[in-house]
């Protein structure tokens, strides 16, 4: 130990240790064990972390060392049967021990000590009433003479010490005590050259109730005092020593013992000074034996003193004091004396730590019968410990326990297949813990092969404190419960056994940590894991009624983790994965079945434990052999793939034990417990600042406490409305004036800050003083606009342009720098959003914040998210949008970064088809046409290829191709040789030349397969299919469902089954994946096993999902119908379930606000009767009838009539009456349309609508297929004809109806 009562190291030895001693000069330590003594040096002179290294060893006699002690230059008097003084000896780093002296003594010497100038021994054995006082009288060479002078006593000597000085005096003073309570002063000083004299000098009597003294030499106060001091005068003028006397019950009394360090010496005189009383927590009460330890200074340049106790019943404590306050109260309180450690642990080393569900108590367990109950005791506001209980001393080692009340009952099973129950109630008698066995129950064999895995509390729903039920666990699923209580004994109780399905038996089960801060009875209790990796948690029910336990499953998660090493829940909803090989580990949500976080690591992982906060933020520890660290939660990150767990500490115990770690714990306020050995590591929730994984963990936030429990509130928990994550989230949530008002206060706040210079961490408020009831405004259109003073009335250029100015140069509080620049970047897409506001809707606005995002995060983002691809994709401004994107180069590269090919018009796709091969060719010095040919036959553009052959000088394969593409490949001869071709080049890793040769060959199926499966190039593919055969080609189709959504369903990805569907035109089926687990749409389930599942990332329940899918229902009468079927129990999961991820992101503003706007519809009866559209009759799902279908329908069918149609009166008595009248004759009896809300009152006819110029003949059908009329007949499809701009060119359009239906027009055509 240090002065600051730091660790530093482990000895072991061979035997229990007798005697210890530290030489001050030179740090050497002498421990004798047995009938040796021990020496240890320190490895270096200076080191930061000293280390102390065997260097000889001393044996004298086959008699047990009682005592040693150091004296002056590596000398050491050693006591056993004999007296031995030795000399330590340095030849050149070899140390050898020279004997000096030995004499045999009449009895084993108890206790020795040595004179500060070794010129003095003072020795007694056990039992013995004089003191034996050797005073060396000669030295000559190795050997050296003492005489001896005997010291009576009235009684037995209990203890002698010599003073210590930091003088040389010539005269010495011994203190003896002994069974009389009388503490004797002898002085020891030179009458003459060589001729010492010894005589008592005095003598302090103890009262009957004062049974310790404490020594506090004068070198002490000198040393600690302060000078400038004037109520401290007395100790600078007198020079005193001080005697501390103690009583049974902890009262002391100080006294000063005048002129002992006087040389020569003077009369001794004895002052009382003051009284007081030590605390409870430092002095035990009544104690058996207690040894009160050298005082020391705490540490050098501190007013504090050091005091240490050590009790027979095998604890060590540690407190300080403040000398000077102490002094000058003259003993005021008892609050000066500080405690900061207490040292405890096993006779024998400890095998397991078992926790009471509450984390208030521990039980620490053997191989033998010893076992201890541990409670967690705060000695200082800063410092944790562990106060032994009580010691349970059971016929048999514990096989099995269950710890209640706080530690008062230990339930157990031992091996002997008893069930036990002790009352272990707190006891402060340091000698009389003892647990008191209560009741018994011998358990009857369980059937051959099966064994107890789990003993576990099931807790009944209001605790009762008079009994408790415990289930044990069996090898087959088979359970055995019984019912115990101290009063009434144990009796055996009915209980279901576990559902293991096909399983024979179990093969992984752990109880679950109930981490919870307060008592929860509806949790899970165990988990259950398969070979296979499915983990199953399970829920007990106590049936009083039926008097039975009734198990039930909770919760399911599919890890794919094959033979897992071990598996560790949380009650949090939290669980723990270690792979067969003990070397990965993955962290997984429970509740939504998600993989929040995985690591690798070289060594193997011992064990895992679960703790919380208050706030059910998780925090866990991995355990290894000598190491633990210590994880904390993180907020999900939305716009950066950060991890959602994170390292913040490591506990290492290499430094202060050899042993292994045996195992470890959490108790409650974060205190962690590591066992190693017979010893138990305590450390509490402060943080080690110097700890490089806190140092990052940390980062550049500014922390206002330094525990783990802050910390981990700092990473998680509600963020700053100011914080990029929130801020995207609410333009995802369409509160754009919301997010522009955020912004304006953040401006005007750092404003304020740099110009009066005031502290940022205490005057920049969380909210930014905004009012709360700002978030919860539906639309944008009825948020309360508030102006603020000039010169920044609203957000704008001048303010965005500002507000990054002061974010560059000052740090925000709780978010770190690559979160400040992210800031920035939604600064400037909020900029950009108010210029492209009026003129593109709230799908394009979020795809345009999605580029800039990823845009400043492209070193790490290597293309745009399929989130970002929905947005566009159903946006109706996508030409805009694709003038919108930076292309600076055309090449293919930068058209993946944007993933083109998946949104943009076909028309649009194959204007940048051939910008893209232009480029590609002519961007290298090197003419290649093979980099740009699978663009031209794309594009059916073989003669472009061929010409460019030809300009291609120089290239080793320039003849061949001119010669082998001047051939006509519709002939069947050279298509098979193109095909050969092309598998050739496929054998020889030529994947792009392949996918040309296919496509020239005119197999498309085979060239999207080969860019898709060897190049990983899925955006070729779909673009290469789009160019090809259009849109709606059945390759498309085909490749979509093979090779993309068998993918996706695997993968849980929602965002692009979504958009698999879209393109297959099954809208409903579109609609429904947002929000449904693709593997639960069609017949999915029979492309992918459902055990194949494997949730990777918690942005399968990305709430973006949903912002898109209320859109859509209400854009579209496919996407609202097929809406309805989802069903009002199913979007209640579903929202929970988002704000569940909302919390988790630390937006829970948004989450509130999300939950007091969403509506849920309920079907009307109609739908029942509604015909099937043509993506859910399996009779017309077939990829053939792709192109049958028309064109995308993407401002079609309304649920809502135009905004348009308000400003059109008059021309409102044309077709629509007609077609509505039409409609509503094919039912015979009418039913209400949830739609009649938003048509003309009864008998008026419907409003004209401006579209009206621009659709086909209200009696063209929606689809080929569709033949059944419908009352939604009149909502129709708009035709992308020539822009009709009069009367008469509508007109002629409506007598055209025989055309077939053209591609639909964007209102934006006439502005591009």
């Amino acid at each position: 130990m240090t002065n600051d009562f730091t660790r530093l190291q482990t000895l072991y030895l061979e035997d229990d240790c007798n005697a210890v001693d530290i030489n001050t000069t030179n740090g050497f330590i002498a421990v004798g064990y047995g009938n040796k003594v021990s020496i240890y040096k320190p490895l270096y002179q200076v080191m930061k972390d000293p280390k102390w290294i065997s260097c000889c060893e001393i044996y004298h006699d086959a008699s047990i060392v009682n005592s040693l002690k150091w004296g002056m230059e590596s000398e050491l008097i050693v006591g056993s049967a004999f007296l031995s003084f030795w000399k330590i000896k340095d030849n050149f780093g070899e140390y050898n021990p020279i004997l000096l002296w030995n004499k045999r003594q009449p009895k084993p010497v108890y206790s020795v000590t040595i004179s500060q100038d070794s010129q003095l021994i003072a020795s007694f054995g056990k039992y013995d009433i004089t003191v034996k006082l050797w005073k060396r009288i000669s030295i000559s060479g190795e050997q050296d003479i003492f005489n001896l002078t005997l010291l009576p006593h009235p009684d037995y000597i209990t203890a002698i010490r010599w003073k210590i000085s930091r003088t040389n005096h010539r005269s010495q003073v011994l203190y003896t005590l002994c069974s009389d309570k009388r503490l004797r002063i002898w002085s020891c000083y030179e009458i003459a050259r060589g001729r010492k004299t010894v005589q008592n000098w005095g003598s302090l009597q103890l009262s009957d109730k004062e049974r310790f003294c404490i020594i506090i030499d004068n070198w002490i106060l000198q040393n600690v005092l302060p000078k400038e001091r004037k109520d401290l005068q007395y100790y600078y003028s007198k020079s005193p020593d001080l005697a501390v006397t103690i009583t049974n019950s902890g009262s002391y009394t100080v006294r000063a013992l005048e002129n002992l360090s006087t040389d020569p010496p003077k009369p001794l005189t004895i002052k009382t000074l003051f009284s007081g009383e030590l605390p409870p927590n430092f002095f035990p009460g009544n104690p058996t034996f207690l040894y009160f330890a050298e005082i020391q200074p705490y540490r050098d340049q501190s007013p504090d003193i050091s005091l240490l106790n050590h009790s027979l019943g095998g604890m060590i404590r540690h407190a300080t004091v403040n000398l000077p306050d102490l002094l000058s109260k003259s003993g005021g309180a008892s609050n000066e004396f500080i405690l900061h450690h207490v040292l405890a642990g096993h006779n024998k080393s400890i095998q397991e730590l078992v926790r009471s569900s509450d984390g208030e108590a521990l039980l620490t367990q053997s191989r033998f019968c010893e076992n201890n109950i541990w409670t967690p005791q705060r000695i200082s506001k800063d410092e944790m410990s562990l106060f032994l209980k009580n010691i349970v001393i059971t016929d048999a080692p514990i096989q099995l326990a269950v710890l209640h009340e706080k530690g008062n009952l230990l339930i157990c099973l031992l091996q002997n297949s008893k069930l036990q129950a002790w009352d272990c109630p707190r006891n402060e008698n340091p000698h009389n813990k003892k647990a008191a066995l209560k009741q018994e129950y011998t358990i009857p064999p369980p059937p051959e092969g099966t064994k107890p895995l789990l003993m576990l509390n099931t807790p009944e729903d209001v605790h009762n404190h008079e009994r408790h039920f415990v289930a044990l666990i069996y090898s087959d699923g088979s359970i055995r419960s019984y019912e115990v209580s101290l009063s009434k004994g144990i009796t055996s109780f009915n209980s279901e056994p576990l559902d293991i399905g096909d399983q024979r038996s179990i093969y992984k089960i752990s109880t679950i940590d109930p981490v919870h801060p307060t008592f929860m009875c509806n949790r899970p209790l165990i988990s259950l894991a398969t070979k296979n990796g499915l983990v199953t948690e399970y829920k007990a029910t106590i049936n009083n009624t039926k008097n039975i336990i009734e198990w039930s499953k909770w919760k399911e998660v599919i890890t794919g983790v094959k033979n897992p090493l071990f598996i560790i829940g949380s009650s949090t909803g939290k669980l723990c994965v270690v792979s067969e090989d003990g070397k990965v580990v993955s962290f997984w949500d429970v509740n939504g079945g998600v993989l929040e976080y995985e690591e690798t690591f070289e060594e193997k992982i011992e064990d895992i434990d679960w703790t919380s906060t208050a706030f059910e933020q998780s925090i866990m520890s991995i355990g290894f052999s000598t190491y633990a660290l210590l994880y904390t939660q993180l907020r999900y990150d939305y716009t950066n793939n950060s991890p959602s767990y994170l390292p913040i500490e490591k506990i290492d115990i290499t430094t202060h034990t050899a042993h292994r770690i045996g195992d470890s714990i959490w108790l409650k306020d974060a205190t962690f417990v590591v066992a190693s050995g017979n010893q138990l590591y305590i450390k509490d929730k402060t943080l080690d600042l110097n700890d490089p994984f806190t140092h990052k963990s940390i980062g550049s936030r500014t922390i206002l406490s330094n525990d783990i429990l802050h910390l981990n509130s700092v990473l998680n928990g509600p963020l700053p409305v100011y914080h990029p994550q929130f801020l995207i989230q609410a333009i995802y949530a369409n509160k754009i004036e919301l997010v522009k008002e955020i912004l304006l206060r953040l401006f005007l706040k750092l404003r304020d800050i740099d110009l009066n210079s005031r502290d940022i961490t205490s005057n920049l408020p969380s909210d930014l003083d905004l009012d709360p009831q700002k978030f919860f405004v539906k639309k944008n259109k009825y948020y309360p606009v508030e102006v603020f003073p000039d010169p920044y009335p609203a957000f704008n250029d001048l303010v965005s342009a500002g507000l990054t100015q002061q974010l560059i140069k000052m740090p925000l509080p709780y978010i770190t720098r690559h979160q400040q620049v992210t800031l920035m970047t939604v600064v400037e897409g909020v900029k950009d959003i108010m210029k492209n506001d009026p003129v593109m809707d709230i799908n394009g606005i979020r795809f345009l914040l999605g580029v800039r995002l990823f845009l400043a995060h492209r070193p790490q983002q290597s293309h745009l998210m399929m989130r970002d691809i929905s947005w566009a994709l159903h946006s109706d401004n996508k030409e805009l949008l694709l003038s919108q994107l930076d292309w600076s180069s055309n090449s293919w590269e930068r058209a993946c970064e944007y993933k083109i090919s998946l949104w943009i018009k076909e028309d649009d796709l194959v204007k940048k088809m051939e910008d893209i091969a232009k480029y590609e060719f002519s961007n290298n010095e090197v003419k290649d046409p093979s980099l740009c040919s699978i663009f031209y036959l794309a594009l059916k553009k073989k003669q472009v290829i061929l010409a460019l052959w030809k300009m291609s000088y120089g290239h080793p394969e320039q003849q061949k191709m001119i010669k082998f593409l001047n051939n006509d490949f519709n002939q069947p001869r050279w298509r098979t040789a193109a095909l050969k071709n092309a598998f050739v080049l496929l054998s020889k890793h030529r994947y792009l030349d392949a996918a040309t040769f296919f496509l020239l060959a005119g197999s498309l199926k085979d060239c999207a397969a080969v860019l898709y499966k060897q190049m990983n190039d899925l955006d070729l593919a779909i673009g290469v299919c789009r160019v090809y055969e259009g849109d709606n080609g059945q390759v498309l189709g085909e490749f979509l469902t093979s090779q993309v959504l068998p993918k996706a369903i695997k993968e849980n990805d929602r965002w692009t089954t979504s958009y698999v569907y879209w393109k297959l035109r099954k809208q409903g089926i579109a609609i429904k994946a947002l929000v449904t687990p693709p593997i639960d749409l069609e017949n999915n389930s029979d492309i992918v096993r459902h055990d194949a599942l494997v949730n990777r990332s918690f942005l399968v329940e990305d709430p973006a999902l949903l912002h898109l899918y209320i859109i859509l229902r209400e854009r579209n009468i496919k996407y609202f119908i097929a809406s309805l079927q989802m069903g009002t129990k199913n979007e209640y999961e579903l929202i929970l379930r988002v704000v569940d991820i909302l919390n988790r992101m630390g937006c829970d503003y948004l989450a509130a606000t999300l939950v007091s706007e969403w509506d849920f519809i309920k079907p009307p009866k109609y739908i029942k009767n509604k015909y099937k559209y043509p993506e859910n009759n399996k009779s017309t799902t077939s990829l053939s009838s792709l192109n049958k279908i028309v064109p995308e329908p993407v401002r079609t069918l309304r649920v809502r009539p135009s905004l348009f149609e308000m400003f059109d009166k008059q021309n409102e008595n044309r077709e629509s009456r007609d077609s509505l009248s039409q409609g509503a004759a094919n039912f015979q009896t009418p039913v209400s349309n949830i739609l009649d809300s938003f048509g003309p009152p009864p008998g008026q006819a419907k409003p004209r609508s401006m579209l009206d110029d621009f659709t086909s003949s209200p009696t063209e059908p929606v689809s080929s297929q569709s033949s059944v009329p419908s009352m939604l007949d009149s909502f129709t499809t708009p035709s992308d004809t020539q822009s009709i701009k009069n009367t008469e060119a509508a007109h002629q359009l409506k007598v055209e109806t025989s055309k077939p239906p053209q591609k639909s027009r964007n209102l934006l055509d006439d502005f591009m």
